[in-house]
């Protein structure tokens, strides 16, 4: 069974052209497919930094203003760039079902952002008229260059870190860039309302996400995470150990390390029904972002208003880990109910 790259046209034989749409499926076929799992792996992860960000900045802006004036511009600079990386950082771990993923990547850009969060305070410090935008820069930058050195770490290889950091870098400087040129324009322009306001900080840290996973998914796609393609084989081979593992193992069942070899999509027990598939995982995700996104609102919660009464801060605590809770069981249930149908 051979199906084309260009119409999904499944054949019974090989062939060199596609029988219903004529593409040269032997000559060019390898080189579509190709591509095409580079932009489904780098649009991913980018949806995943838009929806992460997305949220994030709905939760920042609301814990800048529920600290007030209590909290100095140093310390209003750490809140957001702490959190704002967290949030950034856990989307991978998200995507990929990994809750050890998820917090080893929220801490590093938790790490990143504030000690970017430390040099943009000391930059806005010198008055000068371009300071903010340079802090905003330096700010991302670092939770972006945290974020795709721990993503790269895995594969113990100093040139594809070195590879992660820089797209990280490089993702977190320009989303930071696009996202706050774009909240600015919107906010001098539109004069909006309450509502509309907060939809103009979302699309901060949506753009944000976005743009540094995609930057980041590209980098792991051409350079961190390069694999050979294995052909003629039942078995993926680790490099160190030498253990034969499955055709689906991403790693070593013996000793942990990144299996550098891909399996072809024919040889895997691919889902019947692709797009009820990326549904299925689109709910999982949003299931897993909740879950997160409550938690920190519930710490929020009870650090702000525990200030004002233990027991008040004690019930927000409470009331807001339910709240995330039930979303998380109720994206996984449509998850589970789905899963029979792929």
């Amino acid at each position: 069974m051979t199906t084309c790259p260009s119409c999904n046209f499944t054949s019974s034989t090989p062939s060199d052209f596609c029988i219903r749409c004529g593409f040269a499926a032997a000559r060019l076929g390898p080189r579509i497919a190709r591509l095409r799992d580079t932009l489904t792996w780098v649009l991913r992860r980018s949806l995943a930094g838009f929806a992460t960000g997305l949220v994030g900045w709905w939760v920042i802006p609301a814990a800048g203003r529920a600290a007030g004036a209590s909290l100095s511009q140093s310390a209003h600079f750490l809140l957001s760039g702490g959190l704002g990386g967290f949030f950034l950082g856990s989307a991978e771990g998200m995507l990929e079902e990994s809750s050890v993923k998820s917090v080893r990547g929220g801490l590093a850009g938790l790490l990143g952002g504030i000690v970017g969060s430390l040099v943009a305070a000391w930059v806005v410090r010198g008055g000068k008229e371009s300071a903010g935008m340079t802090a905003v820069i330096v700010t991302w930058a670092a939770a972006g260059g945290g974020i795709g050195l721990v993503s790269a770490m895995m594969e113990r290889k100093p040139a594809r870190v070195a590879a992660g950091f820089v797209a990280g870098l490089l993702g977190g400087a320009l989303g930071g860039w696009l996202g706050y040129q774009m909240y600015a324009s919107l906010m001098d322009i539109a004069r909006p309302e309450w509502g509309l306001k907060r939809m103009i900080e979302g699309s901060t840290g949506a753009i944000l996400g976005a743009v540094l996973w995609a930057i980041l998914g590209f980098g792991e796609k051409l350079f961190v995470f390069k694999r050979e393609i294995v052909q003629n084989v039942s078995y993926k081979e680790c490099d160190l150990c030498h253990h034969a593992n499955v055709l689906k193992a991403w790693y070593c069942a013996a000793c942990g390390a990144v299996l550098q070899v891909s399996a072809p999509p024919e040889k895997l027990e691919l889902p019947r029904r692709p797009a009820l598939s990326r549904f299925v995982s689109a709910c999982q995700f949003l299931g897993r972002l909740a879950a997160t996104t409550f938690v920190i609102i519930a710490l929020l919660a009870a650090v702000f208003l525990g200030t004002i009464n233990v027991f008040l801060g004690l019930f927000g605590l409470l009331a807001t880990a339910l709240a995330g809770y039930i979303a998380h069981v109720l994206f996984n249930a449509l998850a589970d109910a789905l899963t029979p149908l792929l």
